[in-house]
């Protein structure tokens, strides 16, 4: 099990987010989003502050923006270097995306001998299975103690076939301020499917269960999710659970340049 994920910048970002999760759980403005810090009104935190933390720690994010607007704040506060990867962001009413997921969770059905089981306090062999099958599928993990819903509440969700192997996962984060920008929204995502498993509908139905059963524990009135442009397969899974392309709205990462940030 990995308490934190990836290069040793990235472990010290992940250890100050959790050092520091009392002072953003009380700060509308920021989001713990387990890989990194995200900025949700840049102007109120001061793009002083904000470049502070981007030159101390590399990577920073900008949840459910205008792409452009940001792109262009970036290089005139942090400078023409930074790279600025950005993915379409989804987003989703409550009753729309339930009735969505209801549907698929009646189309898409398991073989007999497999389950579903969802966590908000996953055990340490199921983090270390999650893990090791979105590191196989090119999904940066979450690190365990965020898993764990030590930061935010996040349930984690897994299916496992008839020999208990976790072969699909998927997460929903209630990572945002109930006064912040993105209040009431969830962050789902982390979807992740075995390769001998796939052209099942397996990532679809995974989120869309661990959509419904998030909506039950922490009552959200909103969800987004964010998806590459060119990823049309994952557009496609969620858009099936009632998500929404939302009109040029994207999520931005702000690197340094030799940095990387997956989805």
């Amino acid at each position: 099990m990995a308490e934190f994920i990836g290069t040793e910048q990235a472990v010290a970002l992940q250890k100050h987010l959790r050092n520091l999760q009392s002072v953003i759980a009380n700060t509308p403005e920021l989001s713990n989003g387990g890989r990194t810090l995200h900025f949700l009104n840049p102007e109120v935190t001061g793009w002083e502050h904000v470049r502070e933390i981007a030159d101390q720690y590399r990577i920073i994010g900008f949840p459910v923006v205008q792409a452009d607007d940001m792109v262009a704040q970036i290089r005139q506060y942090l400078g023409p270097d930074w790279e600025t990867p950005k993915w379409l962001a989804y987003l989703g009413e409550r009753d729309r995306v339930l009735k969505a997921c209801e549907t698929v969770q009646r189309d898409v059905l398991l073989p007999d001998g497999w389950r579903v089981e969802h966590h908000v306090e996953p055990p340490n062999m199921m983090i270390v299975e999650v893990q090791n099958l979105n590191l196989k599928t090119g999904v940066a993990p979450y690190p365990a103690y965020y898993m764990r819903s030590e930061a935010v509440p996040v349930l984690t969700s897994c299916i496992r076939d008839h020999q208990g192997v976790v072969v699909a996962t998927a997460s929903v984060a209630d990572r945002y301020h109930a006064q912040g920008r993105l209040a009431g929204h969830v962050f789902a995502g982390m979807v992740s499917v075995d390769e001998t498993c796939r052209g099942r509908g397996l990532g679809k139905l995974i989120n869309a269960l661990a959509l419904i059963e998030s909506a039950a524990r922490f009552n959200w009135t909103a969800v987004t999710e964010h998806v590459a442009a060119d990823n049309m397969a994952s557009r496609a899974m969620i858009a099936a659970c009632g998500l929404g392309d939302s009109a040029g709205m994207h999520s931005v990462i702000a690197l340094r340049p030799g940095e990387t940030f997956t989805r």
